[in-house]
């Protein structure tokens, strides 16, 4: 679209969507909302849990990828977005979910719409998880559902607590690159719920710098690093292939699924229980770094 015409789509997008009926009209007696749109991964992933598909008006194109790495062909059919202004004219939401950082300039317009906009925040911990779901939940009209998410995942995380490992492995998730995730960090609370220590959890920052010196000066018992875009694990483009860390962590290396470390979901449960696996399966370690 021409610069010069945009504006002019802008409004008449506006127009389009005030007629098609305000949800601020029925505010009082909120009843839930009929076309839903997604502008944000997260929300996407949460959305797609939560809500019947049959009022589930657009996510974003990443979605299916990412529905694929946790629960595949639950975003089969329904219509995608990218996050512009044009979007919200196709889809006709009468509510969006977006995060914190949403582009303001679609949330304007959505607002300007008359769509209810609705920000999820970031999770950094399981006690956001749940303040998150809930929030979904109640916006979305499924309080339910999202009730018995929360219970799943928290059934999830009882039974690691209920039975520790024997001993708490020091690990660390770096791929090569020089900012870990640290105290604060949504890996530090899979790491931590999953028995283990994370060795880049220092106090009062939520990534850590670690170069290659400084990790085998830690000598953590485990290495874990993300997998590729949306939780598709690869070494491809994985940076730590130096020779001395593939000799010294050779069978101790772990992958995780990035979409559950990255957006607050109650696969992130899920992924502190695989890593607890992972990690009572390494091999006896002969030979300290």
């Amino acid at each position: 679209m021409k610069p010069a015409l945009r504006p002019i789509a802008l409004g008449l997008a506006a127009a389009a969507i005030v007629g098609a009926g305000s949800p601020a009209a029925v505010a009082a007696g909120r009843p839930a909302p009929r076309r839903i749109m997604s502008l944000n991964i997260c929300t996407d992933l949460l959305l797609l849990q939560i809500a019947p598909k049959a009022r589930i008006a657009s996510v974003t194109f990443m979605a299916r990828d990412g529905a694929r790495a946790l629960f595949p062909g639950q975003a089969a059919g329904i219509p995608v977005n990218h996050d512009l202004p044009e979007d919200i004219v196709q889809a006709r939401p009468d509510l969006i979910l977006d995060s914190e950082l949403g582009a303001s300039m679609t949330r304007a317009m959505a607002r300007r719409a008359g769509a209810r906009v609705v920000e999820v925040k970031n999770a950094n911990t399981f006690d956001d998880i749940r303040q998150i779901i809930r929030q979904v939940g109640q916006e979305v009209g499924e309080p339910a559902r999202a009730a018995a998410l929360i219970r799943r995942m928290d059934a999830t995380l009882a039974d690691l607590a209920a039975h520790p490992p024997p001993r708490r492995l020091r690990v660390v998730a770096w791929s090569g690159g020089t900012a870990v995730p640290g105290k604060g960090s949504l890996t530090d609370a899979i790491i931590t719920a999953a028995g283990a220590v994370n060795i880049a959890a220092r106090p009062g920052v939520a990534e850590s710098s670690f170069g290659v010196e400084e990790l085998l000066a830690a000598r953590p018992d485990a290495l874990l690093f993300g997998g590729a875009t949306l939780g598709q694990p690869s070494l491809l483009d994985d940076e730590g292939q130096h020779r001395v860390v593939r000799r010294l962590y050779a069978g101790r290396r772990i992958a995780y699924n990035d979409i559950a470390h990255t957006c607050g979901l109650p696969q992130s449960a899920d992924s502190a229980r695989d890593l607890r696996r992972a990690l009572d399966a390494l091999p006896e370690r002969r030979t300290a770094p």
